[in-house]
Parts: C-alpha cells; structure tokens; sequence
C-alpha cells in the first residue's frame, strides 16, 4: 500500500524550568518551548529573546524572534510583541501566510504598524533562498469519543472555520482542551491537526477533537512510562530522526520522488532523494543485528522520540513474525507518537503478509484507543487482518466482530477526516459484504444486525 502522508501536529506536555546561565541557542530555545508548552507565555518569550540574540544562524535567529513575538502576544504584551516582531523581519523573516494566519498574532493585527509589517515581510520573502511551507486551509472539523460533545460544540471552542487558512496553535490547542474538559467533565481531550503533502487533499488540514467522558476512562489503559536510558545501538536511533526530520521537509518541499520507496514493508516515504544515498542500506545491515538493543530501547527509553524512532527501525527486523513479536507489547505505550508508529508498522507488515500475523483479539482491543492516529492505523490494521483471514474464520468472527465495534466504526465512517472514515469503511464493507457510501446508509446497516 502506498501509505497517505500526513503531518500529525500534536500539543506537547509540561516541563519544569531551568537555569539559562551558560546556555546555547538550541538549549534556550528547547526551554523556551517547554514554557510554551506548560502555557507559561512570559517565560517563552523571555527564553526565545535570549535565544534570538545569541542565535548565529540567520534563518534561526529570524524564527526566534517571530517565536517570541508570538509567546508575547499570548500574554497580551502587545508592544513587545510588535517589537519582537519587527526584529523578526529585521533579520529575514519571510513566511508572510504564517505571520497574516497565525491566531497567535491577531491581537497585533490592529496596531498602526502591522500593514507595515506584513509588507516587509513580503519583501524579504522576493530574497528568500527557497519558498516557506505553505499555509494549508481546513478542510474537516470533528469530534469524536464523547457522548456529550457534538461537533459544533467544539467548532465554538475552538473558534476554526472551515474553508479557511489555518496555522496550527498549539497553545490554543491547549487552552480548547483545558475548557472542553472542566465544561464537559471529560477524562480526556486531545486536538490534533493532520496536514496531508500528497494525495488527492495535498494542502488540506483536519482537525479532530478526541474525548472521552469518564465514565469510558477504561479505553485509557497505557503502560507506564519509561524512566530508562539504554543504549543507542550503533547510532542507529540517532541515524533515523535525523533522516525523518530531514524527509518531512523535502516532502513538504515537493522534493522527493513520487516512486519513492523502502525495500521493507514498512516505509514512511522512503529514500529517493540524494540526500539519501547509503542510509537504507546501513538499516538493512545493522538492524538485524541490535534486535533486542533496539526493543529495549522501545520498551525501556524515556525518551518517547527514541521509543518512536526504534519502532519505526524494528520494521527492518528480519521476519514478519520477529517484527510483529517486538513491537505488540508496546500497542498501549503511554506516548500517542509511539504507538502511532507501532501500529502503522504492524499495519504494513500486515498488508505484505499472506496470512494473519497479528491475532484479531489485540486489534479488537486497541480499536478503544484515544486518539484519531490510533484509529487510524488500528482500523487499517484491522481491514489488512480481515482480508487475509480464510473466509470461515472471518464468517464465524463476523457477528461478534460487528457487535464489539460496529457503532465505532459507523461514527467513524461519519467523520470528515479521511484517515479515519476511510479504512472504517473499509472495514464495513468487508463485514458486510455490502457497499455503501454514507454513514446514514451504514447506521441503517448497523440496525438491522441482529442484537
């Protein structure tokens, strides 16, 4: 299969502070968002200044400033926001739709020098050595999980058009979760944007709002954090976040290939760029050889973007069965990115499969998982397994199938995100050997299924 390629934007957890004395860029920088994350606006904008001013690189000294700005204009800092600003253009910035689209800038919008600067950053955009990424426009806007929050209640919360540009706020994201929870008495709410760069919806944007009441808290069953630190082996995790970092944006360059593609089952949008000579290769060789190095770095690592690389790495173990036996314990990692990659991984594994290698029980279980990722791969899973099951397995599996997850998957067929309604349909047709094309026809479906 060739996978859909999305960005999944996320809000990330609170951190404590630290100390700045003696600290370099990168360092403030990463404080800097960590009290952006912990929605400590003051202190952010504090932390990206100093990194800004210390900064030698021109591109990152303009995107520290433009960050400030926006860390200052959440804490309603307007003057300084626009001085912070002003020094962004100063040193280069150029990404006009972001600074105009940006909900973190629009308390700026009214000061007198705004047009002014919006018209600067046009001009350093004509001097600019490569295009920026573009702004996407907000194709979908659901809820899912609650019985008690419908779409448009989160529509008002969040205060997104659809139709519309949208720049991504994470702290805006934050705040929404923080109000849908105490004004619905939710165990959880995660939004999350998902930014397709190929396929039929290249630009477009999906927002989802993930909940679930408390009284459903049992689909929250995680394994507990990791607190470990082994060992990378042979560098290999260190390899692989630098080529993914590096592939995200090629791709949302336009750069890479379209026939791109990895000699595993697995591949995120493999090495077809120059840039890419020679990595696949050290993949195939080293591998296979720190098998249980890389396992106890997916079970044991604290570090949630090492546990997420290293199961993205087990893809390249040398059997489907060493691949899958390494990576289902950690389905119900506590990190949402980490189980997105094991499950997108068993998923490939899956499909290039003949014959079932992942027991329909644990896809069953993990279809209760949070958040629109989880589903997403989940539901692909699912969809793979059921079409490599003999055909009297899946005639004797078909009624219990259809009473543990039919109502998911017919309000998952009713979503606007097309990575969840389209392998829940999937799975409907395959259950019921029926083609239908709207949730209403597969709530009417559903209905007449004996109880």
């Amino acid at each position: 299969m060739r996978w859909l390629m999305t960005l999944g934007v996320v809000a990330f957890g609170a951190s404590c502070a630290h100390s700045t004395k003696g600290a370099t860029a990168p360092q403030l920088s990463a404080q800097a968002q960590q009290a952006y994350d912990s929605l400590v606006f003051d202190a952010c904008a504090r932390g990206f200044k100093t990194a800004a001013e210390l900064e030698s690189d021109a591109v990152e000294r303009a995107e520290s400033f433009y960050r400030s700005a926006g860390c200052a204009s959440l804490a309603d800092q307007r003057d300084t926001a626009m001085a912070l600003l002003k020094r962004a253009l100063q040193h280069g910035y150029f990404d006009v739709e972001h600074l105009q689209h940006n909900p973190e800038l629009e308390a700026l919008h009214a000061q007198p020098d705004w047009d002014a600067l919006v018209a600067q950053a046009r001009a350093n955009l004509t001097k600019a050595a490569e295009p920026p990424i573009p702004v996407p426009t907000l194709a979908g806007l659901d809820a899912f999980g609650s019985k008690r929050v419908n779409r448009e209640g989160v529509r008002q919360v969040l205060g997104l058009e659809v139709g519309k540009p949208i720049v991504p706020s994470f702290a805006r994201f934050r705040q929404a979760e923080d109000l849908l929870r105490s004004r619905y008495d939710l165990a959880f709410v995660k939004v999350s944007m998902n930014l397709f760069f190929a396929s039929e919806h290249k630009g477009q944007a999906f927002v989802v709002v993930d909940m679930v009441d408390k009284e459903d808290a049992s689909r929250l069953r995680f394994l507990p954090e990791p607190k470990g630190h082994p060992q990378d082996p042979e560098g290999l995790v260190a390899r692989w976040d630098g080529y993914q970092q590096r592939l995200f944006t090629l791709q949302m360059q336009g750069k890479m290939a379209e026939d791109s593609h990895c000699q595993v089952a697995h591949c995120i949008g493999g090495f077809g760029h120059p840039e890419f000579a020679g990595i696949e290769a050290e993949f195939l060789a080293k591998v296979p050889k720190q098998l249980d190095a890389l396992t106890a770095v997916l079970r044991e690592a604290g570090d949630e973007d090492q546990r997420a690389a290293a199961a993205f790495l087990l893809a390249y173990a040398p059997t489907p069965e060493e691949v899958v036996r390494r990576l289902v314990p950690s389905i119900r990692d506590a990190s949402k990115s980490v189980r997105n990659n094991v499950l997108r991984v068993l998923t490939a594994t899956q499909e290039a499969a003949s014959h079932p290698v992942v027991e329909l029980s644990t896809v069953v279980d993990a279809m209760a998982l949070p958040t629109t990722t989880d589903r997403n791969k989940t539901t692909y899973l699912l969809s793979r397994l059921l079409e490599d099951l003999p055909a009297d397995a899946l005639t004797a599996r078909r009624a219990e199938l259809i009473r543990q997850l039919g109502e998911t998957l017919v309000a998952m067929s009713a979503l606007q995100q097309p990575i969840n309604r389209d392998p829940a349909m999937e799975v409907l047709r395959r259950l019921s050997g029926e083609q239908h094309e709207t949730a209403e026809a597969w709530r009417a479906w559903l209905a007449r299924q004996p109880k």
